[in-house]
């Protein structure tokens, strides 16, 4: 006589203690792999950053001069100029794009408006589109920033213009000047109406910004510094030198370095209204990223002194830097 076999199953409590151990696990393997994705998303946008600077440095060979940080072509309201993102684009392997956009005083970069209507006329290429090459992956920022029914992306890398007052060095003005719209500065490397070389960087290229993250938040009121889109260039055709008025000297592309990274407050100057000086800010814990002017990528932490940031900004202060 052949007795049946009974096979054991978990008891109920057994089921509970594997699920409870299943549970502890997840718990403690969690947070290491958003750790390791987090570190995946951080080498992605210093990958960006790198490919900026290559970009910025190409086209320095062409022109034996880098592009500006923004610029017009025309008095009149709106503004037809675009900003350094679009300038490189042939050297980021994008000249089709560029062949296809106009650059004449009655086109536009600008993606919306007040009066909703002639925003990026001839450059409808630009409306939707979306270079991840200018996206940081840890942005918590929409891809594309709407107004008025056209939408144009948003960036996470701004040129940097300089810092404001009080300028590191003897002469505490020098290269920047209230110009509406906060401080606007000429004393960095990416600024309105000019373009500079890298023999004009005396402070050395590897301790001066060329490019900021600025992939988070610009407070908790506004998501985004690119009010108009990534592409939009400065309103005024002259420069923070030019004699005269320069009053309503507002653009889109970079920023003037007047308040520490990841500032989270609305701040003179620095809301999403295409003001001068947005805060430089990053959704990596801990600090920001920037691409040099040598072409390397920096990680500077929030604790950094931000007089010493400062000194990164300017090309010619003369100040020492040092270490961090």
């Amino acid at each position: 006589m052949i007795l049946p076999r009974w096979r054991r199953g978990f008891t109920l409590v057994e089921l509970l203690v594997v699920i409870a151990i299943i549970g502890v696990l997840i718990a403690l393997l969690l947070p290491a792999v958003q750790q390791a994705r987090e570190a995946a998303r951080r080498m992605q946008c210093s990958n960006n950053l790198k490919q900026i600077g290559i970009a910025m440095h190409n086209y320095h060979d062409t022109f034996r001069k880098l592009p500006y940080g923004s610029f017009n072509l025309r008095e009149t309201w709106p503004s037809s100029g675009t900003n350094w993102r679009t300038l490189i684009l042939p050297m980021m392997e994008q000249g089709n794009i560029v062949d296809n956009l106009s650059f004449t005083s009655t086109s536009s970069f600008m993606a919306g408006g007040a009066a909703g209507s002639g925003y990026l006329a001839g450059n409808k290429v630009l409306e939707d589109l979306v270079l991840e090459a200018y996206r940081c992956p840890s942005s918590a920022l929409d891809e594309l920033k709407g107004h008025n029914n056209d939408h144009a992306m948003n960036a996470n890398y701004v040129g940097n213009q300089g810092a404001a007052v009080p300028v590191p060095g003897p002469n505490n003005t020098i290269g920047t000047r209230d110009c509406g719209h906060g401080y606007s500065c000429n004393n960095g490397i990416l600024v309105a109406n000019q373009n500079y070389g890298l023999k004009d960087i005396t402070d050395g290229t590897s301790n001066t910004a060329l490019v900021w993250e600025q992939s988070g938040f610009v407070n908790k009121l506004n998501k985004t510094s690119n009010y108009y889109g990534a592409w939009y260039g400065t309103r005024h055709p002259r420069s923070v030198d030019d004699s005269g008025s320069c009053g309503d000297l507002w653009q889109t592309g970079t920023t003037c370095l007047r308040y520490a990274p990841n500032t989270n407050a609305v701040l003179t100057g620095a809301s999403q209204m295409y003001q001068n000086n947005t805060i430089i800010n990053s959704e990596h814990p801990g600090g920001v990223m920037a691409a040099m002017s040598d072409g390397s990528v920096r990680f500077f932490p929030e604790v950094l002194d931000f007089e010493t940031l400062k000194r990164v900004a300017c090309r010619y202060d003369g100040q020492v830097i040092g270490s961090f």
